[in-house]
């Protein structure tokens, strides 16, 4: 027998459960049973009655994070949500996910439309939210998703969507939740405490475009962050231009650009060595970019995205190698627009031995020590077919001469030992 504990606080009650030799146990607990495993065990035994009010806002406030970071879109956006508005395209694989805008939306007139509008391109999202909507359909019967409604009780007035600081605080409470249940079993997967403070739901969408912009070929690290299959996911966050997310890209651009920059030339000034057909032209970009850029106030997405096609940002670090890219001399598969596009950039994955935007800075050459050192087992290797062989060994000809020329005077092996030992 289940019981809440008030009922065992009746004396009568209490002799009456005593007699009747049934177990009893702490609590009112739900017939459902718990199907969801953490480390393959129930994340939970039971589900108390008294608990259902206060797992429901965690599972909003869970909700809210997964669609707001996986969707890109923007908090009004998210909390404006409709039942029915993820839908699946058989024909691509991909997940679909419809709303309302507000940004830019005029009517034929050009007025603003309060209410916003349907928006013409929908936001592709990673299946993560797609699940995320569902768990929210299922929750409660209204027809917003992130609706004020709360286990059927309604505020006073009509049905409405929460606000941004609702919204703000069941994603605190949802967070002070799995901190708690950490705690109480042990885990150290908690959420640590933020130094920039709150994480409020609008800190999503740009930490999405941090995440893009701060990683090595960011749209495909991204892509294979969330599982997505295409890389036409990450681009599908946009939608259009008129969405905004480009513009908190291409500010998370500008800002990762200008610390790349402000790095080189501390190394530089530290005394870092610099070779390559490009060497002169990283040196003169890397010091002229502080006393041109500095102290320079970006006010929006598209003033960045002009910044960003200033030549003397054109700097972009490789494996092995940094490319000071020059259009008009490289030698790889640019990406980009047709020809004239100010946006166009360098394919790091194409990149040529003979392009003259080629420059190597000391931690260039020291991924190509590690390189080299890799390639000296393969060719020292006697079991090795001739092949093969023959064409490591040209590789590393070749890498050796570079590395011999980075410095002159330094011997090749000047870091071979420690490059031997991290290769094996």
């Amino acid at each position: 027998m289940d019981t809440a504990p008030q009922g065992l606080q009746i004396s009568p009650h209490r002799v009456l459960f005593a007699e009747s030799g049934l177990p009893i146990v702490d609590g009112a607990h739900l017939d459902h049973r718990v199907s969801g495993l953490l480390d393959g065990r129930p994340w939970l035994e039971a589900i108390d009655y008294h608990q259902v009010e206060e797992l429901t806002r965690v599972l909003i406030g869970a909700c809210a994070v997964v669609i707001c970071y996986l969707s890109g879109a923007r908090v009004g956006e998210v909390l404006t949500l409709r039942r029915g508005c993820v839908e699946h395209d058989p024909a691509t694989g991909l997940w679909l996910m419809h709303g309302r805008k507000w940004k830019g939306a005029r009517d034929g007139h050009g007025a603003k439309v309060p209410e916003g509008q349907i928006r013409e391109h929908p936001w592709v999202v990673a299946e993560p939210v797609a699940r995320a909507v569902t768990a929210l359909e299922q929750l409660h019967d209204s027809d917003l998703l992130f609706s004020a409604v709360v286990l059927g009780k309604k505020p006073s007035g009509r049905d409405r969507a929460r606000s941004t600081a609702e919204i703000g605080e069941t994603i605190t409470e949802f967070i002070d939740w799995v901190n708690a249940y950490c705690r109480a079993r042990g885990r150290r997967d908690h959420v640590p405490a933020d130094p920039a403070g709150t994480i409020t739901p609008s800190r999503f969408r740009r930490t999405l475009a941090w995440f893009i912009c701060r990683r090595p070929r960011g749209l495909v690290a991204c892509a294979l962050q969330y599982a997505h299959l295409h890389v036409h996911m990450t681009l599908g966050y946009s939608g259009t231009y008129a969405s905004g997310f480009p513009d908190e890209t291409a500010l998370e651009q500008w800002l990762t650009r200008l610390e790349d920059l402000q790095d080189a030339e501390r190394r530089l000034q530290a005394g870092e060595h610099i070779s390559g057909p490009a060497a002169d032209a990283y040196r003169a970009r890397v010091c002229g970019a502080g006393d041109r850029f500095a102290g320079r106030v970006i006010r929006s997405g598209r003033q960045a995205r002009s910044v960003l096609a200033n030549p003397s940002l054109q700097i972009y670090p490789g494996q092995g190698m940094t490319c000071v890219f020059d259009p008009s001399t490289a030698l790889c598969q640019m990406r980009g627009a047709p020809s004239g596009d100010e946006r166009r950039t360098p394919d790091l994955d194409d990149c040529r031995p003979a392009c003259r935007n080629i420059a190597r800075t000391d931690r260039d050459v020291q991924h190509l020590r590690r390189q080299a050192a890799r390639l000296r087992l393969l060719v020292d290797d006697p079991l090795s077919p001739a092949i093969r062989h023959d064409r490591e060994r040209r590789r590393l000809d070749d890498l050796t001469q570079i590395i011999t020329g980075h410095v002159p005077g330094r011997p090749p092996d000047h870091l071979d030992d420690r490059a031997h030992e991290q290769a094996r």
